[in-house]
């Protein structure tokens, strides 16, 4: 559905395995189906509070970084918690984005930076 808006949005009529979708979304500005899942779950870390604010344990070197522990899991459906997904996103290395902003900025930085990138839904 999202692909066929695009189609129409760009007045393409010809065969739909020449035009590539993935600059679309891009340029349009759209989430795919799969990274609002993780839009969603980093605004709802954001609304509750639910990342690591720096207190006074910290470490002393920069080298050191500390991760949350994630819960001891058995089955694929432990994976699927919102306990397990919200401590798997904040351990991220690869996805930085400032928790401390207003709730409109750090939306606006969220919907930006998985625009940009390639991120997908992973267990």
């Amino acid at each position: 559905l999202q692909k066929r808006m695009l189609r129409m949005c760009e007045n393409f009529h010809g065969n739909i395995r020449n035009l590539p979708t993935q600059p679309l979304f891009t340029k349009y500005s759209m989430l795919r189906a799969d990274p609002v899942y993780y839009f969603k779950l980093l605004l709802w870390i954001h609304k509750y509070k639910l990342y690591p604010t720096s207190s006074g344990n910290s470490s002393r070197y920069s080298i050191r970084n500390p991760t949350l522990r994630l819960p001891a899991i058995r089955t694929n459906y432990g994976r699927q918690t919102l306990n397990f997904q919200t401590i798997k996103m904040l351990n991220r290395t690869d996805f930085n984005v400032d928790f401390y902003k207003r709730f409109p900025v750090f939306k606006k930085e969220c919907r930006n930076v998985l625009v940009s990138s390639g991120f997908s839904f992973a267990l």
